[in-house]
């Protein structure tokens, strides 16, 4: 994208251009370089095409056109059990017995709280209200630990400084994060800046961090890492 003086409306209309000629999504410092405007210039930008409906503004970029409105986690549950299942014994074999483990609110994580509360001796601090009623209903030895924090309801997860001050006081073995996108040059992202934090410092404090996701658009009885 050569870098010139765009109007407003022809900086949009290539905006679109690139997210249908591309992967569908676009990030907003790839724009700015690309337009030689700054970042807030760019963002108003995307507002704007996300009030008109066109896009779908993200953390840190956009989808082209409407995204539906995200599902309650008892959704999610039903939606590729077979896959969610599968990475989860995967994602299980990689803890040893006596480990310290970093388990993040989802889905695919609430399903990995089944197969850890089979591994004996293990610490699991976790942010997923599905994680802990699997704990609290099992008859183990796994030491569970709520972060804490403010409840969001659509995906039973716990977030804020609460339980980061409690995430910061520990170094955990292993983190097993899910996430919405993962993108090879920026990392993990979520729906809300809390979620993102939360993660990313889970990650700084364990030795070895371990995304779990899968693809809707996935056919298949495994797993793999998405793209925003």
């Amino acid at each position: 994208m050569p870098q010139k003086n765009y109007s407003a409306a022809q900086r949009r209309q290539l905006i679109i251009e690139k997210l249908r000629d591309g992967d569908g999504a676009i990030h907003v410092e790839e724009l700015s370089l690309g337009f030689g405007v700054s970042v807030a210039t760019v963002r108003r930008d995307l507002d704007r095409l996300d009030r008109d409906g066109l896009i779908t503004r993200t953390y840190g970029g956009a989808v082209l056109g409407n995204v539906r409105a995200e599902q309650s986690l008892r959704e999610r549950e039903v939606s590729h059990a077979a896959a969610k299942d599968a990475i989860a014994r995967a994602a299980a074999s990689l803890v040893e017995p006596g480990s310290t483990v970093f388990l993040d609110a989802g889905t695919t994580t609430g399903r990995l709280s089944y197969y850890l509360a089979q591994i004996p001796g293990l610490t699991v601090l976790t942010n997923g209200l599905n994680a802990l009623n699997v704990f609290a209903e099992s008859d183990t030895d796994v030491q569970a630990i709520a972060l804490g924090g403010m409840l969001r309801r659509t995906n039973q997860a716990m977030t804020g400084s609460i339980a980061e001050t409690v995430v910061r006081s520990v170094y955990a073995d292993v983190a097993f994060l899910g996430t919405d996108c993962v993108d090879a040059a920026r990392g993990i992202s979520s729906r809300t800046l809390e979620q993102n934090n939360l993660k990313r410092l889970m990650s700084a404090q364990a030795r070895r961090t371990v995304i779990l996701r899968t693809l809707p658009s996935s056919t298949q009885t495994g797993g793999r890492i998405g793209r925003c």
